[in-house]
């Protein structure tokens, strides 16, 4: 069951990659819309998350950063935060993983909450946070 489980899960992913690699979401209504950005008018730590993964597909490091600052440090920490008991085991290494950390949790937070108010600044150079 655990195989079967982890199949269907690779192959949703793999699908949703070729999705994305194949669609840009600015310019295909397939994609579902922000619902905070539709409601309010504002953008959400999350908006432009989309067509950054897009442009991550493309290898487009650029395009990335101009819609969601702070979609690749998540991504470098996911996969961080994976690695790290792979990385200590085969390599021997004592890594610490800062996910387990009695802080960490508030700081991602605190991080998040700057980075949301921040986007919706409409001056420079706050401006610049927001999605293209």
């Amino acid at each position: 069951m655990k195989k079967l489980l982890k199949g269907g899960l690779l192959l949703g992913i793999l699908a949703a990659a070729a999705l994305f690699f194949l669609l840009d979401p600015g310019k295909h209504e397939i994609f579902p819309r922000c619902i905070f950005y539709s409601i309010s008018g504002y953008y959400c730590p999350g908006c432009g998350s989309q067509r950054a993964i897009h442009n991550l597909l493309h290898l487009n490091l650029a395009g990335v950063v101009s819609n969601n600052l702070l979609f690749l440090p998540a991504i470098l920490a996911i996969a961080y935060h994976y690695l790290h008991p792979l990385l200590n085991r085969k390599l021997n290494w004592k890594l610490p993983n800062i996910f387990y950390l009695k802080n960490t949790p508030w700081i991602i937070f605190g991080i998040i909450v700057v980075f949301w108010v921040l986007r919706n600044v409409s001056f420079y150079p706050f401006c610049v946070l927001a999605p293209n």
